[in-house]
C-alpha cells in the first residue's frame, strides 16, 4: 500500500508542471458563424464535409461557414472537393448570397514548391577531358 501511495505522489508531482502550463495558455475562442456578405480571407483552422473555419489575420476568433453540396472549391483555379482541403492553407471563402452562414465558394491559392536545383557539374581540375 505504501508503494502505491508513493507512486501516486510521484505522478502527481510530475504532472503539476504540465497542469500549470495548460492553465497559463489563453483559452481558444470558439469559431463564430459568418454574418457578413463579403468574403473572408485567412488560414483554414478546421475543415470537414459540413463545416470550414477560417481565421483572418488580426481576428480574435475564426469565422465558421457551413459547407453543402453546392459549395464550389478550387485549388489554384482547378475544381476540387472539400475533402482535398487541409488545415493551415490560406483560403478565401465567399458566402452564398442567399445564406451568409453557408460557403458559396472556397478558393485556395497555394504557391508551387520551388523546383529542386540541379547539381553543378563537377569541374575537371586538370583541364583535360579524358
Amino acid at each position: 500500500m505504501k508503494k502505491i501511495a508513493t507512486a501516486l505522489t510521484v505522478l502527481l508531482a510530475l504532472s503539476l508542471p504540465l497542469m500549470a502550463q495548460e492553465a497559463n495558455k489563453p483559452a481558444k475562442k470558439p469559431a463564430v458563424p459568418n454574418t457578413s456578405t463579403s468574403p473572408t480571407e485567412g488560414r483554414v483552422g478546421y475543415v470537414s464535409d459540413k463545416k470550414i473555419t477560417v481565421k483572418a489575420k488580426g481576428a480574435e476568433a475564426s469565422t465558421a461557414f457551413k459547407v453543402d453540396a453546392e459549395t464550389k472549391v478550387t485549388l489554384n483555379g482547378q475544381a476540387k472537393t472539400v475533402a482535398d482541403l487541409k488545415k493551415g492553407w490560406m483560403a478565401k471563402v465567399t458566402p452564398k448570397s442567399t445564406d451568409v452562414e453557408t460557403a458559396g465558394t472556397i478558393e485556395i491559392t497555394k504557391a508551387e514548391a520551388p523546383a529542386k536545383k540541379e547539381p553543378k557539374p563537377e569541374s575537371n581540375p586538370s583541364g583535360s577531358n579524358e
